[in-house]
């Protein structure tokens, strides 16, 4: 029989352990990670509405992209290609109770005429992004894209960013 001091703090560690794991689970930067997650998944599946439900309709970047514009390209992309993948790494994520910017490195890739192919970026090279997440009514949205760098349209991006 387990003396009742142990069960005690047993009980009373499981407990601290389960509030802290609750704690970081439904913490602003694990739910926007999360949120991401279930974006790039639609994106795979080649769902336009599931990724754009997790964009602020105020959605707007350095670029001059807005929630329009950035629906359309991402509809460009699901169009020309099939068999989307996207290689995703978090970086560095920084929290408050309203603003989660999360650093990415990112490769997509998909199926172009039937030859499999990236579609920006590579292993050796990787895009890169922070995006900037904020809380709106009923949760956290992408809000704008805080840093890009798309090695095949760095030029591009670079023309379209204000002086």
């Amino acid at each position: 029989m387990i003396p009742k001091k142990i069960a005690i703090l047993v009980v009373a560690f499981g407990a601290v352990a389960g509030g802290l794991w609750l704690h970081h689970y439904f913490s602003p930067g694990e739910v926007v990670k999360r949120k991401l997650l279930a974006a790039v998944e639609a994106f795979e599946r080649e769902s336009i509405l599931g990724v754009m439900a997790a964009v602020s309709r105020g959605y707007s970047d350095p670029w001059g992209f807005d929630y329009e514009t950035l629906g359309g390209n991402l509809h460009q992309v699901m169009d020309a290609y099939d068999d989307l993948e996207v290689d995703l790494v978090f970086g560095e994520v920084a929290a408050s109770d309203h603003e989660v910017r999360v650093g990415l490195e990112f490769v997509v890739g998909g199926r172009y005429e039937g030859t499999r192919e990236n579609v920006v970026g590579s292993g050796a090279e990787p895009c890169t992004a922070v995006l900037v997440w904020l809380k709106e009514q009923p949760g956290w949205r992408l809000a704008s894209t805080a840093d890009l760098d798309i090695p095949e349209l760095r030029e591009e991006l670079e023309s379209r960013r204000p002086r």
